[in-house]
């Protein structure tokens, strides 16, 4: 046989030799390009195969790593695997709990604080951090998140929820649905300053008008109180109405929030006893802005753990591994809304991602004069005013990098709304009718609202006497509570077919003049659009 054949058969055999133990060896790179890192116990593998079709079918590239490797190992593997695909890598998940049913798991890493720890914070931080950090200086590369799994058969049921979830041909009203339950204060000065700042900014300043916003307030003193005493109830409510958003602002422990007092009373906002009665319709994406609620590495499962795990539950939480501050949550959730509203970035992953990397910013950024950079210029004065001489503000931000956590699936894809352009009168009159043009993309059912601005204040719902000492009292607060997150006043709905539409809205009789605000929504078959306008109500002597 000539020697120029032998050499193409050896040539040929290598090659087919080395396709087979590609085959063989675990964790072998397949693919061109990587988009994800999956690291998952060996033994589940299976679990994950119906996600997997999943994902592949929206063109991404998956590599899976086993838990077994350890964690420096593979820490090492997922640098060396960015340095191989820096361009297309984005995401790493996590798929197990630290220590699933007392059996290994992935397990966390651990950072030393030196912010938090001066107001009372552990000494050490559980984070996976550094699953997301290729080259050591803290700020995260990739979107890191873990579904906490204590088995296979639950990580295979939570991959099935999440596909769902994307898959989901409802584009009805709960997506622009958003929950804010907002605890009591009592962490001093700036704390509460804080918290007050950053629940206004989720009331007005950042969430867009267009949203359906409920706010539920544990002090009887605020509109948004309801009876105390069904304080829980209202807040497992909201989770089961469901939406984008269910968000918690206030004390957290792990496997509690904190609680609601009604005279000598303390009434629990929300515990892990209350888990049976979580059912949401549309399951939202949680976000606690509280601490310790995202413990994964307690020898029990945190509340937050919990509840994404609900075969009914939130479909992603976001939440803290340890003591959290609320000058980084506040930063921390700007960032937040940022991306997801004004951003609209494609993954809840992507999101958190890009809301750490800004906290990690030495001047923060948005400082540009806009309102937004205003709020954030106040808050950074007030910290640094009422901090102790020397603390780092910086430090502190980086341990919310360390302990704010994604539960779930990093690679989840978000159903944005597209925005629509409205034209209309930007002043009517009691009784008048006004006419709203704009243009539909798709066909589908458009309702066109005059509603409250938020941060319209609602005086008139203060002649109602409420307290929590009475049952009238308590009657009444639950009747403030209702009237003051109902915010709209008039609605019409019709059948709209692609292309520019016309429709009327009529303004209430009797409706005292003020600024309101017309909302629009398109519940299309593949999409939804959103608008809105603020409208100023005048007597009709003087409208224009």
């Amino acid at each position: 046989m000539p020697r120029a054949i032998l050499q193409l058969a050896w040539s040929i055999a290598v090659l087919s030799i080395a396709a087979v133990v590609s085959l063989l060896l675990p964790n072998r790179v397949q693919c061109q390009a990587a988009d994800a890192i999956v690291i998952r116990p060996a033994s589940w593998a299976a679990a994950l195969d119906d996600w997997k079709r999943f994902r592949s079918a929206q063109g991404l590239e998956l590599i899976e790593l086993d838990a077994e490797l350890g964690q420096q190992r593979l820490r090492e593997r997922i640098a060396a695997l960015y340095q191989q695909h820096p361009r297309s890598l984005r995401f790493v998940l996590l798929a197990a709990d630290v220590n699933p049913q007392g059996k290994a798991g992935i397990p966390t890493f651990y950072r030393e604080s030196s912010a938090l720890v001066q107001f009372g914070g552990d000494s050490r931080i559980a984070t996976d951090n550094p699953y997301a950090d290729i080259d050591g200086d803290e700020r995260p590369e990739l979107a890191v998140a873990r579904i906490p799994a204590d088995n296979a058969d639950s990580l295979r049921r939570h991959l099935a929820r999440v596909i769902a979830y994307e898959s989901a041909p409802d584009f009805s009203e709960w997506r622009r649905q958003v929950h804010v339950i907002a605890g009591v204060g009592g962490f001093g000065l700036l704390a509460d300053s804080v918290i007050e700042m950053t629940t206004r900014r989720f009331l007005s300043d950042r969430i867009p008008g267009w949203s359906d916003l409920s706010m539920t307030q544990a002090s009887d003193k605020s509109l948004y109180c309801p009876d105390p005493w069904r304080f829980s109830e209202a807040c497992l409510e909201r989770m089961n109405e469901g939406g984008m958003f269910w968000v918690y602002i206030g004390h957290g422990h792990v496997k509690t929030l904190d609680y609601v007092r009604a005279g000598e009373e303390y009434l629990p906002i929300l515990t892990d006893q209350h888990l049976p009665a979580v059912a949401s319709k549309h399951p939202p994406i949680a976000v606690f802005l509280a601490c310790y609620t995202g413990a994964f590495d307690a020898v029990e499962d945190s509340l937050a753990e919990q509840l994404v795990m609900l075969d009914r539950g939130p479909i992603a939480a976001i939440a803290a591994t340890r003591v959290s501050g609320p000058y980084g949550l506040s930063m921390l959730s700007d960032g937040l809304l940022d991306d997801f509203y004004e951003k609209q970035m494609p993954t809840l992953g992507e999101v958190v991602l890009s809301a750490k990397q800004r906290l990690l910013d030495e001047q923060p950024q948005g400082i540009d004069g806009s309102p937004q950079a205003s709020q954030k210029q106040m808050i950074n004065a007030i910290a640094k005013a009422l901090s102790p001489e020397g603390y780092d503000l910086r430090a502190e931000r980086l341990e919310h990098v360390w302990q704010m956590h994604l539960l779930g699936d990093p690679m989840m894809r978000i159903h944005h709304p597209v925005p629509m352009d409205l034209q209309m009168p930007r002043v009517a009159s009691p009784g008048e009718r006004i006419a709203i043009r704009g243009q539909a993309l798709a066909p589908g059912r458009l309702t066109m609202e005059l509603a409250y601005r938020r941060d319209q204040p609602r005086r008139e719902l203060y002649q109602i006497t409420a307290d929590s000492q009475t049952p009238q009292g308590r009657a009444n607060l639950q009747k403030r509570y209702m009237a003051a997150n109902d915010r709209v006043l008039a609605t019409a709905s019709s059948q709209c077919e692609p292309g520019d539409f016309l429709c009327n809205l009529s303004v209430p009789d009797g409706l005292p003049k003020g600024k309101y605000c017309v909302r629009l929504f398109l519940e299309g078959e593949t999409q939804w659009q959103v608008g809105y306008r603020e409208l100023s109500i005048r007597p009709t002597e003087i409208a224009e």
